[in-house]
């Protein structure tokens, strides 16, 4: 009987979800035990399952797009957004500010960690577990782990490392803080043991495939690393990672940018979140309705990433511009327009991987590679002369922005650009630090712009605060300097 209880809760996609207040207690919710569970394939795979269910439930997903997004200048606030959402907005944040709750990201990555502790026990008692199963399953845990990590320690720099799993209250272990430095050796060590144990694919076949998508495999695993050697500044591994992607043949650009792309179903797409009949995408709810908290800044958009091509053909526009991924009136089409929606959260897609490249080519001298790369992207997705800088492939520099402007119109709205602006402000020891102020400048409020922009002169600024309520549960917990001043 409680077995059975238990599939029903995999198949509703809530299995070891949180039950309770503390961000890593986690026993599930029907009282099944781990001694009553972890004995089979089928165990490991229903948690498998529980993983990917608590990336796509909603929570995940918002946090993933609010913290690459809102402190940038793609996206603004409507009336209806928060106060806390605001006061981001205006770099006024507090130690309350809701925004800085990480709580859903942890609770996915101790799903993550109890597959990690207990697969093995399953694999003991059942014979028909076999060491590729295994490994794949494992494997796939370390991948999410590494990418939810990824994503907190480019939004909080010094975080809990927690790498092991809790199910019950009195499982719960302060482990403290670990450096950002600490944190991503973690990440490239996970990825690269990910790497060995990650089929190809898992679903045999040339078209796209929803499993293959919808999975980690082995080329999402390499794009995961590629992304973090770009913020480690380490481009011949990144050169290294994107070529063996690129070199399977199994992605390509569709062409013109189409809702299709972001949808699910294309050759584009290296890994998504699959909302295909299970959940709604909570994207829709805060980014295309009429209510909606979050819009697209249109003015930037259209003045600056998207402009009209005046002065050679003003018939012609970018397939990824007004109208067509964004509307005039703010809303982010990019996530469908129809009620209810099921479109599918992209996490890594091919064009994010040629231009991954083509900034690691410009660092290494490679430009006429890159500018290769370039021409091909913009030329499939319609960009116009208007936003084509004409540079020599000897201007490196010049090469690198151009690739940052390509990566604002083609990644707009998937919860990139803060980390993108961050990461060319902070190259070479923040010798671009005047990124981030001209962003301030532009999206802050007047009223509070110069305090703002004294504030992003403060590196320890460009990473949100712990919340009070972590501190008061975990006294190990140091909050980050910039806070306490």
């Amino acid at each position: 009987m409680k077995r059975t209880i238990l599939w029903s809760l995999v198949a509703a996609g809530s299995i070891l979800l949180n039950s309770c207040n503390k961000w890593l207690d986690l026993q599930p919710q029907d009282g099944i035990t781990r001694a009553e569970f972890w004995k089979t394939k089928e165990d490991v795979h229903a948690a498998l399952i529980g993983i990917y269910s608590s990336l796509n439930s909603g929570p995940v997903e918002q946090q993933l797009f609010t913290w690459g997004e809102l402190r940038a200048d793609l996206v603004g606030l409507t009336s209806y957004a928060s106060d806390d959402n605001r006061l981001v907005k205006n770099y006024n944040i507090l130690s309350t500010n809701v925004i800085a709750d990480w709580s859903a990201i942890y609770t996915a990555i101790n799903n993550c960690n109890l597959l990690i502790d207990y697969a093995g026990q399953a694999k003991q008692a059942d014979p028909t577990f076999t060491e590729a199963e295994y490994n794949t399953d494992l494997g796939e845990a370390l991948a999410v782990r590494s990418f939810l990590y990824f994503y907190l320690v480019r939004t909080f720099r010094d975080i809990p490392l927690k790498l092991k799993g809790t199910s019950k209250d009195t499982d719960i272990v302060s482990v403290g803080q670990s450096t950002g430095d600490a944190v991503l050796k973690q990440i490239e060590k996970d990825l690269l043991q990910a790497l060995d144990w990650i089929p190809e694919y898992h679903v045999n076949t040339s078209g796209y495939n929803a499993t293959n998508a919808g999975r980690v495999t082995r080329p999402a695993v390499r794009a995961m690393l590629a992304d973090v050697y770009l913020w480690l500044e380490q481009y011949d591994k990144v050169e290294e990672q994107t070529a063996k992607i690129l070199e399977t043949g199994r992605y390509s650009l569709i062409g013109a940018a189409l809702p299709e792309i972001f949808d699910g179903g294309t050759m584009e797409t290296i890994w998504e979140l699959s909302h295909k009949n299970s959940s709604e995408n909570p994207m829709y709810n805060i980014g295309v309705i009429a209510r909606r908290p979050f819009t697209a800044n249109v003015d930037i958009l259209n003045n600056e990433i998207f402009p009209s091509n005046e002065g050679t053909d003003i018939d012609l526009f970018d397939s990824r511009g007004e109208g067509i991924l964004y509307g005039m009136s703010g809303d982010l089409r990019k996530y469908g327009t129809e009620s209810p929606d099921y479109y599918n959260f992209q996490l890594y897609r091919v064009s994010d991987v040629m231009l991954m490249r083509a900034e690691a080519l410009a660092e290494l001298g490679r430009g006429t590679e890159a500018l290769a790369l370039l021409e091909d992207l913009r030329t499939k997705r319609k960009a116009i002369k208007a936003t084509d800088p004409n540079i020599e492939a000897t201007d490196l520099e010049g090469i690198i922005l151009f690739v940052f402007a390509e990566r604002a119109r083609e990644l707009t709205f998937e919860g990139k650009r803060w980390f993108d602006l961050l990461r060319l402000a902070k190259k070479d020891n923040y010798a671009n630090i005047n990124v981030l102020v001209d962003l301030v400048t532009k999206v802050v409020d007047a009223n509070v712009r110069q305090s703002a922009i004294n504030k992003v002169r403060d590196v320890d600024s460009h990473y949100l605060p712990i919340l009070e309520t972590e501190l008061f549960k975990d006294k190990q917990l140091k909050q980050n300097p910039f806070y306490l001043k």
